[in-house]
């Protein structure tokens, strides 16, 4: 009896093994001056014509491939209040892209979110976008895009970005 619950115990560890998921891999990006954890079975490529950084999820679903875009740009308008680069951010955003709805907002020091649905390409997005101001003047872009539909399934994994990102001593 001892050995059948042994071995029921290790099959059950073995199954749980399997299903449990791959530590997040880091990435020291010296380029952006940040550093991030992201899901190890996302691949990470540097996009020099767009001068950006692309965390992709492994599975193309709805003629979409869940992504994370990382960009470094410098603060066009620093005489504005944060809260107000913000809102004027949101209103660019809503004059560039098609069916643009605001979902959340949040500000703070030294980042700011905002969360919106739109239509790329004939593709229902909902995208997550993180500005981080640095204190070299420049500003961080991490921007998370979904099939709207797919997004509760690839939140957490973004979120492991999200949370993470921070600034290095560049």
């Amino acid at each position: 009896m001892r050995r059948v619950t042994a071995v029921a115990l290790l099959a059950l560890s073995l199954a749980c093994a399997r299903h449990a998921p791959a530590p997040p891999k880091t990435y020291v990006d010296s380029k952006r001056g940040v550093q991030f954890e992201y899901p190890s079975d996302w691949s990470a490529e540097e996009v020099m014509e767009q001068n950006v950084l692309l965390l992709s999820s492994p599975v193309q679903e709805a003629n979409w491939q869940t992504n994370i875009f990382i960009e470094r740009r410098r603060d066009l308008d620093t005489t504005q209040p944060r809260e107000q680069r913000l809102a004027t951010l949101a209103d660019n955003l809503a004059r560039k892209k098609s069916g643009f709805a605001l979902q959340s907002y949040k500000s703070g020091v030294p980042a700011g979110e905002l969360t919106y649905t739109h239509t790329s390409q004939g593709v229902p997005l909902r995208e997550r976008e993180l500005i981080l101001w640095l204190p070299d003047g420049r500003t961080l872009f991490v921007t998370g895009s979904a099939v709207t539909s797919l997004w509760a399934k690839y939140a957490d994994q973004m979120s492991v970005v999200f949370d993470s990102v921070r600034p290095t001593s560049k």
